[in-house]
């Protein structure tokens, strides 16, 4: 078993991030991000709490040989999330669903104030990959393998969500000079 940890301060607010982790998807940085369903969303009336579950499709760039073993390269992600706007706290779990009996893959990740300067939003980010004990002595190199492969999404998917956020303030710059020139 692996386990990836990582924490990243956005020099953004809670409300900017937040929003931006929903439109996060498609964007450039971030191809192997195919398509994303919403398949349930609520809203508690007394909480304000936000629960989303969505299916995320995903395709990754593997060896063929794993292609031809595991039938293609596209594999399915479900993930859980609430957002708390009192709190300001968005929390997401997420499993993987396709090929979780060779290799699971179980990550959360928590948005909230940077208790250092609550203009910023922290980002604590932890996951934890498991291949199958049936697959003996590859099992620590399979490991090894979607670690690495986890590490470097997960420093692709903060330019994306940065990218997102360059966007939102952006519109929000046009918005407030539309009502300056009316």
């Amino acid at each position: 078993m692996r386990l990836f940890e990582a924490t990243h301060v956005f020099k953004h607010d809670w409300e900017t991030v937040s929003l931006a982790n929903w439109r996060k998807y498609p964007n450039d940085k971030t191809p192997h991000v195919r398509h994303v369903e919403v398949l349930n969303q609520d809203v508690d009336p007394e909480t304000g709490v936000l629960r989303t579950e969505r299916l995320i499709m995903v395709r990754q760039n593997v060896p063929t040989l794993l292609r031809k073993l595991f039938g293609g390269d596209a594999s399915y992600v479900l993930e859980y999330s609430e957002v708390d706007p009192r709190q300001k706290s968005m929390m997401m779990q997420s499993q993987n669903m396709t090929f979780s009996n060779v290799l699971s893959v179980g990550e959360h990740i928590l948005y909230k104030p940077d208790p250092d300067n609550l203009d910023h939003t922290q980002f604590i980010q932890s996951a934890q990959l498991k291949a199958s004990t049936a697959l003996c002595r590859l099992a620590n190199k399979v490991e090894d393998m979607c670690w690495n492969r986890f590490k470097d999404n997960a420093q692709i998917g903060k330019l994306g969500l940065e990218q997102v956020v360059s966007k939102i303030l952006a519109e929000r710059q046009e918005m407030v000079m539309a009502q300056v020139v009316e």
